[in-house]
């Protein structure tokens, strides 16, 4: 009763977003701000299953590019999340919608840390599954967030994947994990979001990907000509910055899977800790051959 007053009553007035498995709306209560997510009206199995894994998955992460769970209620036929509010929206909006332009976009691949966090620092570690522009959210400060953990999974110690049908937002899948699912599956998604970033582009340009496209455009960006990549809108940006982000993008998309880097190594180039040339190097460009 307490989360139908906060969100008036799940009304449409208040409500954020709506996904596969239900809605997001925006809720008072105790005079703050939540994300209120509530699992449609009587879920079947599956859909139910998901969002208790769901529960099971973020109640374990706490980290300050994860979007943090406040509570739950499962009661008869519902089933709602409490999660923190971020004022800013979705990455999504910010690149494709009203706005245009991503405000500070240096912040903007920091949800990285988050990623890395669920990887490598998580017992058990954790896949995501869902990683897009709509899943990453901004905080007041445009500091990103991964929320949505309604397709992750935990990921044993001493195993290289798990066999799984494949989910997730078709665009940002991982064309070679072939149903077996692995880090490397949120490093492929990670890198399409980071094309995102860097283009401008929506994730389908007419009936291509965005992978697709940018492939014949990569190579020179990768070179320091960043004319035929780089979205033209950004009239002022960091060059040593977005070169950093493009090594990142095509070691991510264009390397094959054994070959992809960690979430880990990824922030080591991005934060300019190692040099470029430890994800991509010259005899790399031999990936962008061909179709």
């Amino acid at each position: 009763m307490e989360l139908a007053i906060a969100t008036e009553h799940f009304s449409n007035n208040v409500i954020l977003g709506e996904g596969g498995f239900g809605q997001v709306y925006k809720g008072f209560i105790d005079g703050k701000l939540y994300a209120v997510k509530k699992l449609k009206n009587q879920p079947d199995e599956q859909t139910q299953a998901t969002m208790e894994e769901e529960i099971r998955v973020i109640s374990r992460v706490r980290h300050r590019n994860l979007v943090e769970l406040i509570g739950y209620c499962i009661q008869g036929n519902n089933r709602l999340l409490v999660l923190e509010f971020l004022s800013n929206k979705s990455l999504k909006f910010h690149l494709h919608g009203s706005v245009g332009v991503v405000k500070q976009n240096e912040n903007c691949y920091r949800f990285a840390k988050g990623l890395k966090y669920l990887h490598e620092d998580c017992k058990p570690t954790i896949i995501h599954r869902d990683i897009k522009a709509d899943n990453i959210v901004l905080d007041e400060n445009f500091e990103p967030k991964v929320t949505d953990f309604g397709l992750s999974l935990f990921f044993p110690e001493n195993v290289t994947h798990i066999s799984k049908s494949i989910k997730g937002t078709e665009v940002y899948v991982d064309p070679d994990c072939s149903g077996k699912v692995s880090y490397k599956s949120d490093v492929y998604s990670f890198g399409v979001v980071l094309l995102e970033l860097i283009t401008g582009k929506k994730p389908m340009i007419g009936d291509t990907t965005i992978v697709n496209w940018a492939k014949a455009r990569i190579r020179p960006a990768l070179e320091g000509d960043y004319k035929a990549l780089v979205d033209s809108k950004l009239s002022q940006y960091d060059k040593e910055e977005m070169n950093r982000m493009i090594f990142c993008a095509a070691a991510c998309l264009y390397k094959p899977l054994k070959s992809r880097p960690s979430m880990g190594q990824i922030i080591q180039i991005l934060e300019a800790v190692v040099p470029l040339k430890h994800i991509w190097d010259e005899n790399d460009h031999n990936y962008l051959n061909g179709n």
